[in-house]
């Protein structure tokens, strides 16, 4: 047991060398990142404008027929930014980011195997399995930011009902402590569960049904490796979860802009940071374990 985690450490290890070379040697797969963070980062831009001409012709009457014509006006506005963004970047992560996924996925297989990678053709190639990714991305955002909140939310339900105490601890050390470990748990489950999909799609050619349950069976078989593995960069965006938690915090404390500055970092790590390194480490590992590389 103990030489089979000394192993396991290893392969984590070496996994992120390969990574850092992948880079060195291949510069264009870091491209995809670079345009859906240039996309999102567009959209906040848009967002954060709202208020103003000529942007609130658009943003300004959903605005105040959902949430109030209060929002539209400094500094509530900036209450309201971070939900904007947050259903916006599921959106974008469905219909663009799934694609620039894709890209960077099969950009990778390309490079691993010593092979051209051009962009326009690995776009094209993409593009021909778009609704597959479309399916498989919606699942994971199902999955990752509605499915892992249950557990959470019934907690709160628990508390709100009136107990005092569950399994002799109060609701502030369940919210505080034991909530944020269960929520990044389930974050990391859920991205290993569906991590592998997307390679057999744009690698492998499958469909979107044969993709998902072989991407999973793939999961289970290499399951502490990937865990791991999935778990390094995602721990590097706990420190963006955290001024996330503290916003409205921040914006008291400073000023209401602040909040247009944690949502750039969140892109800025999210995307080029954690989603780059996350998505290039396990299709290594695929590569590996299907023999591709």
């Amino acid at each position: 047991m103990a030489l089979r985690k000394v192993r396991i450490a290893q392969g984590s290890l070496s996994i992120w060398k390969r990574v850092v070379a992948l880079f060195r040697r291949e510069p264009s797969v870091l491209f995809p990142f670079l345009i859906i963070a240039g996309i999102e980062l567009l959209a906040l831009v848009f967002l954060y404008f709202s208020p103003h001409f000529p942007i609130k012709i658009i943003m300004g009457p959903p605005i105040r027929r959902i949430w109030g014509a209060i929002y539209m006006h400094y500094p509530f506005f900036y209450e309201l930014l971070p939900r904007l963004f947050y259903y916006t970047k599921i959106i974008l992560s469905i219909f663009a980011g799934s694609i620039t996924s894709g890209m960077a996925v099969y950009a990778i297989s390309l490079a691993v195997k010593s092979k051209p990678v051009d962009l326009k053709e690995v776009f094209r190639h993409v593009m021909k399995r778009y609704l597959s990714l479309i399916l498989l991305t919606t699942i994971l955002f199902v999955a990752v930011h509605f499915l892992m909140k249950q557990p959470s939310d019934l907690l709160i339900k628990y508390f709100r009902a009136g107990h005092p105490k569950l399994l002799f601890l109060g609701p502030k050390f369940w919210m505080v402590y034991v909530v944020p470990v269960m929520n990044f748990v389930f974050a990391v489950f859920f991205q290993g569960l569906f991590v592998f999909s997307i390679p057999f799609v744009v690698i492998k050619g499958k469909k979107f049904l044969p993709a998902l349950g072989r991407g999973m069976l793939l999961f289970f078989r290499l399951f502490v490796r990937t865990i791991v593995v999935v778990a390094v960069p995602m721990i590097l965006y706990i420190p963006v979860t955290m001024l996330r938690g503290n916003i409205s915090f921040l914006a008291d404390k400073f000023m209401p802009e602040v909040v247009g500055i944690v949502l750039l970092i969140g892109i800025l790590v999210g995307t080029l940071v954690v989603d780059l390194l996350l998505t290039t480490a396990t299709t290594l590992i695929f590569l590996e374990a299907t023999d591709e590389a």
